[in-house]
């Protein structure tokens, strides 16, 4: 019933291709057309492992829980050594055998993951409480060490794709103090317009104390609310105007001063029913909660992924008179003996003193091969543990002279080009209020001063900046929860702006463009299917046994052919692994898998690797690096769309310009130290008109260079922190639906703006011609928000066709 398709191991019954579905069973995003179009029921590898997880796992009530919405694709996560868990457990609060921990956790999305980490939790023996803070990222666990060690659950939960690290996360101080003030204004607002209405409804003078105790609690309650909620955009723009450029919060601060100052006018002169009291508080309230929204978005992307502490937060561990103990990197000094567990980053340059090793340098240099290192041989600083066993290396340098080091403490990210048009549109707004509130005195100044002053009162008042401070932050945090639900989490606001100048996408190769593995070519899978059954089952015996990465794609390979890996009758022998070389089986037969000389002694030096029976030779095996699932698709759509694409990668020149030709990329440059990635970028960048994409530390000074980044790694926080916005999932499409979000939030924008506008001259009109009184102006200004805001939201909206 099943037939085995080659992308990503799947099996489905071709029958049913016409039903297949159409959003992923793990996230419910949509699932791309190739997957599709195979009968896929996944949008990527990472949803169908974590899904046959939760399934293996007894966990399905997830989806339960999970329900209709769209959840963030998960992202396989690399190896943690979890040498930071020891340090934690030493300074923990102790019991006896409990440890009480604080932990960030990254990759909660909903409720479901809420659930789901407390089931694994729970199901430790060791787990006596397990608290969550979803909104932060934050775990509180009780637990006792006696019963079993944490790194157990917090390994499985990687399983899953959630990660823990060290709690270093901010608390959100920010928007929390935004979101008091914004309490404080709202309920003045409130209040202000209760008394108000009293006097729109009749509260005249000859109430005596009453009609001047509500005007006088107007007075103070407006004064509450521009003190506490105006306070931000007094602040911002004041920072502004001493850089010497108008920013979109002074037109705001503006209409705040003035229509208070109006209204105190008015109140002073003629009584409580003459002041603007109720439109200013509901202005300011309104104003707030815009900016409250957008720093929310930030704030929650921002929480997402396990914070950054550079340097500080890089944890070894180092081979004492007392035994292994973990230490901060920055402790390490020359001739310090250091273990390397698997998964774990090579600190400093070191001498290799225990064993053989296999290295890799992806993340330091984008090299794709690991490298097998014998005893005595030199370890570079940066390299990974691509083993399945520690090393012992002895250092040859302080950790402060180190290559990590100098990259993890690089140049940061230059400060942001401003953007023209909302300085333009700022500056034209507070002149021209300023014009037009002068024009309207003038005009009135003959009909007496209050007169003048109540017309001038009402165009400063009655001209909101709906567009600019509502409906803006409304359409940026929209546009913000939408990118997060496909996965996609901007942590700079600005970013929306800057992606619009982007003209050149320069991606990084190994890790992402590639998936970081590797796949036997289409000859050669051809070629291994119709080799004899009985020799089939001895390579897989062999190779199942082996981690090297080409054995891993060759035993994938003939785990989808459907080859056992128990040796054929009469077999037997023994598993060598030859560092360098390959791996061979001694036995009846015999049986290798390398390098050519390795494999058929009289074979070609070629860069094939070749298996061989008894020495004499049965294929020669190409592989190849396994793209990205959609990155020949997404290329070729940038490409249509008129981004000029490009590849900068620190692998070799021979294999950045086979993918580049895979992807049908036209630049493409190899061999990069981090350095020349840099130099080529500022070379490239024409007014801020680059996207850099890449995974690993070699890409740090290539992002501070670039006018933007971006990153899929989340496996360590170094890069997320300095990227514009990291993405999950297997593919590449987050990369054109960020940019293609900031030109709709840009349209968008505009047509608010036209909207304002429009609003503005029509209020302008019955304002010079003194027909605004504080009842119409009380109900002009909140219906033009609201009215901006449902536009801006029915626009945004799930299904209006954003993506």
């Amino acid at each position: 019933m099943g037939v085995v398709v080659s992308a990503g191991d799947l099996t489905f019954d071709p029958t049913a291709r016409a039903a297949a579905p159409t959003t992923c069973r793990h996230c419910a995003l949509p699932i791309p057309g190739t997957r599709r179009a195979d009968g896929d029921a996944f949008c990527c590898d990472g949803c169908r492992h974590v899904h046959d997880l939760i399934h293996s796992s007894g966990l399905a009530d997830f989806y339960d829980l999970r329900g209709d919405r769209t959840l963030a694709p998960p992202t396989r996560l690399g190896t943690d050594g979890l040498a930071w868990l020891e340090r934690e457990l030493e300074t923990a609060p102790a019991e006896g055998d409990l440890r009480r921990l604080t932990l960030d956790v990254q990759g909660i999305h909903c409720a479901a993951c809420v659930w789901l980490l407390q089931e694994l939790a729970h199901r430790d023996e060791g787990a006596v409480d397990f608290r969550l803070n979803p909104a932060l990222g934050r775990a509180e666990l009780l637990w006792n060490t006696a019963a079993s060690d944490p790194s157990r659950f917090l390994r499985e939960a990687d399983r899953f794709g959630y990660r823990f690290g060290p709690a270093r996360k901010q608390t959100g101080a920010g928007s929390r103090g935004l979101l008091l003030r914004l309490g404080v204004t709202v309920a003045a607002a409130m209040n202000v317009m209760i008394f108000s209405l009293s006097f729109y409804f009749g509260l005249a003078p000859t109430e005596g104390l009453l009609f001047s105790f509500f005007g006088q609690l107007n007075l103070a309650l407006a004064t509450v609310a521009v003190l506490v909620g105006g306070w931000p955009f007094f602040v911002a723009a004041i920072r502004s105007l001493r850089r010497g450029w108008v920013h979109l919060d002074l037109p705001i601060a503006v209409g705040i001063t003035l229509a208070y100052a109006g209204s105190v006018r008015a109140y002073l002169a003629h009584g409580p029913r003459e002041a603007y009291f109720d439109s200013l508080t509901v202005f300011i309230a309104l104003m707030l909660f815009g900016r409250w929204l957008q720093e929310r978005h930030l704030a929650r992307n921002r929480d997402a992924l396990l914070a950054c502490d550079g340097v500080r937060g890089l944890t070894t561990r180092r081979v004492e008179a007392r035994g292994v103990v973990p230490v901060a990197a920055d402790e390490i000094r020359e001739r310090d003996k250091l273990c390397i567990v698997s998964g774990d980053l090579v600190p400093v340059r070191g001498v290799l003193a225990d064993r053989t090793a296999r290295i890799s340098l992806e993340w330091i240099l984008g090299e794709s091969d690991p490298r097998s290192l014998e005893v005595g041989a030199e370890v570079p600083a940066g390299a990974l543990n691509a083993g399945d066993a520690p090393f012992e290396i002895v250092a040859v340098e302080d950790f402060a002279a180190s290559r990590v080091h100098s990259l993890f403490e690089g140049p940061d990210r230059a400060a942001p080009k401003r953007d023209d048009f909302w300085h333009r549109l700022a500056t034209g707004w507070v002149f021209a209020v300023l014009g037009l509130s002068t024009i309207a005195f003038l005009a009135w100044w003959s009909q007496g001063l209050d007169r003048a002053l109540a017309v001038t009162v009402s165009v400063l008042v009655v001209t909101c900046p709906c567009a600019l401070g509502l409906a803006a932050p409304l359409a940026r945090g929209l546009t913000h929860g939408h990118l997060r639900r496909f996965g996609i989490f901007v942590r700079r606001d600005d970013f929306l702006d800057r992606a619009l100048s982007v003209r050149k996408i320069l991606f990084d190769k190994t890790g992402t463009l590639t998936s970081g593995a590797l796949r036997l070519t289409t000859e050669s899978r051809v070629a291994l299917a119709e080799s004899d059954p009985r020799d089939l089952r001895l390579l897989h015996h062999v190779v199942a046994r082996s981690n090297h990465p080409v054995s891993r794609a060759i035993a994938a390979e003939l785990r989808r052919l459907g080859v056992p890996s128990t040796l054929p009758d009469g077999a037997a022998g023994e598993l060598r692994e030859h560092p360098g070389l390959g791996v061979e089986w001694t036995g009846s037969p015999s049986c290798r898998v390398g390098k050519g000389v390795f494999a058929v002694p009289a074979g070609p030096a070629d860069a094939a690797t070749w298996w061989s029976i008894e020495d004499q030779a049965r294929l020669a095996l190409r592989l190849e690096e396994d793209l990205r699932p959609d990155a020949a698709e997404e290329a070729a759509a940038l490409r249509s769309e008129g981004f000029d694409v490009r590849i900068l990668s620190g692998d070799t020149p021979e294999r950045v310009a086979e993918a580049a030709g895979r992807l049908g990329v036209e630049h493409a440059t190899g061999g990069l130290s981090p350095e020349d990635k840099a130099r080529m970028i500022e070379t490239l960048d024409e007014g801020g008109d680059t996207l850099m994409v890449g995974d690993g530390l070699n890409d740090a000074r290539a992002f501070a260079a670039a006018a933007c980044a971006a990153t899929p790694a989340v496996d360590r926080a170094t890069l997320p922190s300095r990227a514009d916005f990291y993405y999950l999932g297997a593919g590449l499409d987050a990369v054109r639906v960020a940019l293609a979000s900031a030109r709709r939030l840009r349209r968008i924008l505009r047509d608010n703006l036209a909207i304002s506008i429009a609003y503005n001259v029509a209020a302008l009109v019955l304002c010079f011609s003194g027909l605004v009184n504080p009842l119409l102006a009380a109900i002009l200004m909140p219906l033009s928000s609201i009215g901006v805001v449902t536009v801006t939201a029915l626009r945004l909206r799930e299904g209006s066709g954003w993506k």
